[in-house]
């Protein structure tokens, strides 16, 4: 049945050109059911789970039966004699001390838990992912629309320019100035425009499917500074992260390796319990029907395989020595990442505030040196200056926020905290019904 789901679902995208998707949790629900990381994470602790099944069956009781049938022609001094050969057996044997498959059996319960840690680091990246690939889309798309209504506004004040030259009020250098901005502002749109492109491709390869809508960031937002100490974060990141829960399990697990390869030195016990029931001998030679029972006791001793059993120990200590040394390499990346997460997203809102403040500022300026162009105090160059830092102000203002949101998406997945519950606090930020469209003109 859920093959069948599945069929259907890739038919109606494959037939669909452009589907849309709401919001960011619309997004992350579609990824979430087509990531194929996220399904081979569910099948790799599945495996592990039958691996650890197969250990552990071997320390249960190995049972096995045996029957044969004959026809046999036995010959002898010209005396023929012909009879049907019957032979039955059954066996079984249990370990009693056999510390190689009860070490086994223990590295591969740490395996499943690495597997399931692993699992839940990959589900974490994807919310994650489809934060920052969400808001990169918007901040180009806002980006895109803010580079046109400058376009818009210049191409305006050049019509005007134009008309004031021809009437001998303006001088030619202030239509090459705007023109110039305005050559400018279209270079900028075509790179726009490139990254909303890119952007699609993003959000193309978490679904499988093409978005031309995308729900606004809400204007009203409340961008807060994260509370309390860098070092207790980093230390929460150490006990929560899932990535360095998984590599723990991994060294671990290889640890329980180090013991298995070196308890192959060690005897091993087992009992075995056999029934047989025959009427034929050597050579199948005809006999009386006999039946016998055995119980025994085995005792294996390993003497000497070569060398095989200590470089398989010395192996496996390699092993250990990597998982520790990739174990120090994922501790130091988190630190950074933790640390670089938390300032950046702190940073982000202070640049927030600033940028508005200089927007403020700016439109002042702005609107006060156009007013003194219009009376011949200012000149164009002068306007123009004043526009670009208006514009650049706003463009800060974008940048700013769009860096809080994915520091914060990225400082709530290294410390392991990151969850449905903060997509969704996330998408409340969004707007409830105005869309930005996204295509790629």
């Amino acid at each position: 049945m859920q093959k069948i789901a599945f069929s259907l679902a890739l038919l109606l995208m494959l037939n669909s050109p452009l589907l849309v998707a709401e919001d960011l949790l619309a997004l992350y629900s579609q990824a979430i059911q087509f990531d194929p990381n996220v399904k081979s994470a569910q099948l790799q602790i599945e495996m592990g789970e039958a691996q650890q099944g197969q250990a552990g069956g071997a320390l249960l009781p190995q049972i096995s039966a045996n029957a044969n049938i004959s026809a046999n022609n036995q010959t002898s001094n010209s005396i023929s004699n012909t009879f049907n050969g019957e032979r039955y057996s059954i066996s079984l044997t249990q370990s009693v001390i056999d510390f190689p498959k009860l070490i086994n059996w223990q590295r591969y319960q740490n395996i499943v838990q690495q597997y399931e840690s692993s699992s839940e680091e990959v589900q974490q990246t994807l919310m994650y992912t489809v934060v920052e690939r969400y808001f990169t889309a918007l901040e180009a798309n806002d980006t895109l629309l803010l580079i046109e209504q400058e376009i818009s506004s210049t191409k305006k004040q050049l019509d005007q320019m134009r008309g004031r030259f021809e009437k001998q009020m303006a001088m030619i250098t202030d239509v090459y100035e705007l023109e110039a901005k305005l050559d400018v502002l279209l270079a900028d749109k075509i790179a726009a425009q490139t990254k909303i492109d890119s952007a699609q491709q993003g959000l193309i390869e978490l679904t499988g499917q093409s978005f031309n809508k995308l729900v606004k960031l809400r204007n009203d937002i409340a961008f807060l500074a994260l509370s309390g100490a860098i070092d207790e974060w980093v230390a929460q990141a150490e006990n929560q992260n899932p990535g360095l829960a998984a590599q723990d399990k991994a060294v671990e697990a290889a640890d329980y390796g180090v013991w298995q390869q070196q308890s192959k030195h060690l005897p091993t016990v087992d009992m075995q319990l056999n029934y047989f029931n025959t009427n034929t001998g050597y050579q199948n030679n005809q006999t009386p029907t006999s039946e016998t029972q055995v119980a025994a006791v085995n005792i294996t001793i390993p003497l000497f395989s070569g060398g095989t059993t200590s470089r398989a120990a010395d192996e496996a200590s390699k092993s250990l020595e990597i998982n520790k040394q990739k174990r120090i390499g994922l501790l130091r990346a988190l630190i950074k990442d933790t640390r670089d997460s938390f300032l950046s997203t702190n940073a982000s809102v202070k640049r927030i505030d600033a940028a508005e403040k200089a927007l403020a500022t700016s439109t002042k300026a702005r609107e006060a040196i156009q007013k003194s162009f219009q009376y011949g105090m200012q000149t164009i160059t002068q306007v123009l200056l004043s526009e670009d830092r208006e514009f650049k102000a706003k463009q800060d203002i974008l940048q700013a926020k769009y860096a809080y949101i994915k520091s914060r998406a990225r400082f709530e997945r290294v410390t392991g905290v990151i969850n449905e519950s903060f997509l969704q606090s996330i998408n409340r930020w969004l707007k409830d019904e105005q869309l930005a469209s996204a295509t790629v003109n």
